[in-house]
């Protein structure tokens, strides 16, 4: 009887291991294949008076080129317009020039980021979150003084706001969502020198 046991409880345990094993990759991939919700993924009307200002704005800056720290070096340009900036990254594009885009390449939100990248394209691709991306596949001019508004009419379809994440990796903080009510002095913007 113990022969018999013996022989038959290492195949037994084999099957209930590869069972378990097979669950947990069956439950692996069901998890995996969840579609994740973004709260970023629609818009809010929003009443933002006659003109559209850079701290209702959210942009995400993205780096088309080889040239380094292109996406972090914008970031930290529109920040010191007081945009919301929560993320920088490289893109799959290659470009040689600007894009900007958006939900519609007319929408103000659009054109009042286009104001700080001058000679750059705009783009519309339907999102609905009206958040706008920052393509570079070039150096950009930081102006000392770009138009800062947009007028318009009524209110307008934008990201809600919501506490911005901390970025540890850079050294610029990020503008809280709500506008400030004392006048601050323009940002200077840095010299670009080649080496």
């Amino acid at each position: 009887m113990r022969k018999v046991i013996r022989v038959v409880k290492t195949p037994i345990t084999l099957l209930v291991l590869l069972a378990i094993l097979g669950y947990g990759a069956w439950w692996g991939y069901n998890t995996y294949n969840i579609p994740l919700t973004k709260a970023a993924d629609t818009c809010v009307m929003t009443d933002v008076g006659t003109e559209l200002t850079p701290d209702r704005v959210t942009v995400r800056t993205y780096n088309a080129s080889l040239i380094p720290r292109l996406a972090k070096d914008a970031r930290t340009y529109l920040l010191a317009w007081h945009f919301q900036v929560p993320d920088y990254n490289n893109s799959d594009r290659r470009l040689t020039g600007i894009v900007v885009v958006g939900n519609s390449a007319d929408d103000p939100e659009v054109k009042l980021v286009q104001q700080f990248f001058p000679g750059s394209t705009a783009e519309g691709d339907g999102r609905t979150s009206h958040v706008v991306d920052v393509v570079l596949g070039a150096k950009f001019e930081q102006l000392n003084e770009p138009k800062t508004s947009v007028p318009v009419k009524g209110p307008l379809c934008l990201p809600s706001p919501k506490a911005a994440p901390s970025d540890e990796a850079t050294d610029v903080s990020i503008p809280s969502d709500s506008p400030s009510t004392s006048t601050s002095p323009s940002p200077t913007a840095k010299s670009t020198k080649k080496k």
